[in-house]
């Protein structure tokens, strides 16, 4: 006696049956069920058409959603935890993430929910300061130095694009550990590969090339 298990996949259903046989034939039905997945009247004239139709796509399209979230937070979690081990990260931004190994639901993760934003600090009169306030100077001496027209008349340049040139400098130059940490998380948040498939840029080099840099202490 053995038993088996036979399924009919159908393009809107599933039967399945288990059951006993010997060598000669079947002793014993053992179980049987199927399940139906609904077709609308619209669903079934396309399938007549000869189009191809699936009644789990939205479904599967959701749950893709919500793996691509949650693989996300994860990193993020993980990359917060190495860099508070390490001391990367600015105080005002590592005190709002708990880092108690025996807490999951908030252990890598913000306390309140809501990521501060690293280069931002809230001073006791309540406004905010911006913490790279130096490389940010540096990068206006730059632009005076190198592209005028940036800065000229008056312009107001963004602080957010003191992490692009930290980015430049970093190649070359030494930067501060919280200068790093900003660096790493915005590589993090960002991450992906944007250029079309079949794009090939004739100005990229095929070789591999290794970037160091110091950090300050």
């Amino acid at each position: 006696m053995k038993k088996i298990l036979g399924l009919d996949l159908g393009t809107n259903s599933i039967g399945w049956a288990v059951l006993t046989v010997d060598e000669e034939s079947v002793k014993k039905i053992d179980a049987i069920g199927s399940r139906i997945i609904p077709m609308d009247a619209a669903v079934l004239n396309d399938f007549d058409k000869g189009n191809s139709i699936s009644q789990t796509k939205y479904r599967t399209e959701k749950r893709g959603m919500r793996r691509l979230r949650e693989r996300k937070l994860l990193r993020r979690e993980r990359l917060l935890r190495v860099l508070h081990i390490l001391g990367f990260l600015p105080k005002h931004f590592d005190v709002q993430i708990g880092f108690d190994e025996n807490d999951n639901k908030t252990f890598g993760k913000f306390i309140n929910y809501d990521e501060p934003k690293i280069a931002w600090h809230k001073s006791v009169n309540g406004n905010y300061e911006f913490i790279f306030q130096d490389s940010f100077e540096e990068m206006l001496s730059d632009f005076k130095q190198h592209q005028p027209d940036m800065v000229a008349n008056g312009k107001k340049v963004p602080y957010d694009w003191t992490i692009y040139f930290l980015r430049k400098k970093a190649l070359s130059e030494r930067i501060s550990k919280a200068e790093l940490a900003w660096i790493l998380l915005s590589f993090n948040q960002k991450r992906g590969y944007f250029q079309f498939r079949g794009e090939v840029d004739d100005n990229i080099d095929d070789d591999f090339f290794i970037i160091s840099f110091e950090v300050l202490e």
